[in-house]
């Protein structure tokens, strides 16, 4: 379970393609440990993408029977019924369906409340930070009798983040502070949400070499940076994901609209980058995947 070593199939605007090491894709290629290629649950509804990715990758996706409208991945799990996400669960439609088993997020309460009153057995898993999908990994196949198959995959994914890392630091780029925005830079200007300490994507900053410049206003892992703040924390290196992958950004329009916010590094250089779509935002078994784009892009700013 070694990363392959191919090019970037596509480049976003303004990034140059690198031959970097990409992992291997473990949700749409689990590799299951032998002996437990019939154990866990038969009937697992998902209510989180991250969930989903994780079943998948401990190659159980013949087993999913339901899921949020954001699990997109992999892509023949958009066959599987949707019941609903956070905030438009449809509790009617996941008990008619039997589950043996209902994974959420520790962060959703009302949610996971429900499910129990109802009777159905449900579990939350984390999912935050980069320590946090290794034990979100370790607890789902612990619940899905597959823990030897949720061990080597913990154990592929670290050694593709740390291959990553090496990678990263063995080029000898500077350090940029960079923000992560969780969404697209607001037309016109306003207050922004981004990645703060300890989120899994304040940690694709660091292993991609760089600084998170959040950290230096915002003691929690997702935050609102107002933007006289913004201008305080002065970012080299805005880091955006796309809500529409397939529309372009109109970076002359974006630029020139957050000119008049005031002086920032990131917007007086033009060095602000798509990593992706929305679907990254999900902390699950391709983070070393992300971390490559992560490393991509900022491979630009030499």
């Amino acid at each position: 379970m070694r990363p392959k070593t191919e090019l970037l199939p596509q480049a976003w605007p303004g990034e140059q393609v690198l031959s970097v090491p990409v992992p291997r894709d473990y949700v749409a290629e689990p590799v299951v440990a032998p002996d437990e290629t019939t154990h866990g649950p038969h009937r697992i509804i998902s209510l989180a993408p991250s969930m989903t990715e994780i079943v998948c990758a401990l190659g159980m996706r013949d087993r999913l029977i339901g899921r949020t409208q954001y699990c997109q991945h992999p892509p023949d799990v958009q066959s599987v019924p949707q019941v609903g996400a956070l905030m438009d669960t449809h509790y009617t439609k996941i008990k008619s369906l039997l589950p043996d088993l209902v994974l959420t997020t520790t962060d959703s309460g009302p949610v996971t409340d429900n499910l129990r009153k109802l009777g159905l057995p449900c579990e939350t898993v984390p999912h935050d930070s980069l320590d946090e999908v290794y034990i979100a990994i370790e607890k789902v196949g612990r619940l899905c009798g597959r823990p030897q198959t949720a061990q080597m995959l913990i154990d592929a994914i670290r050694a593709d983040m740390d291959s990553l890392h090496v990678f990263a630091c063995s080029r000898g780029m500077p350090q940029r502070r960079v923000l992560v925005a969780l969404g697209e830079l607001p037309v016109p200007p306003r207050a922004i949400f981004v990645a703060g300490p300890d989120s899994f994507l304040d940690a694709m900053v660091r292993f991609a070499g760089h600084q998170n410049a959040a950290s230096d206003v915002l003691k929690v892992s997702y935050g609102e940076i107002p933007l006289e703040k913004l201008r305080a924390v002065d970012p080299e290196v805005i880091l955006q994901f796309s809500l529409d992958p397939q529309s372009p950004v109109n970076w002359a329009e974006l630029y020139q609209s957050w000119s008049q916010v005031g002086s920032l590094r990131a917007i007086d250089h033009q060095q602000v980058r798509v990593v992706g779509g929305v679907e990254w935002l999900s902390a699950g078994p391709r983070i070393a995947i992300c971390l490559h784009r992560f490393i991509t892009v900022l491979s630009e700013f030499r």
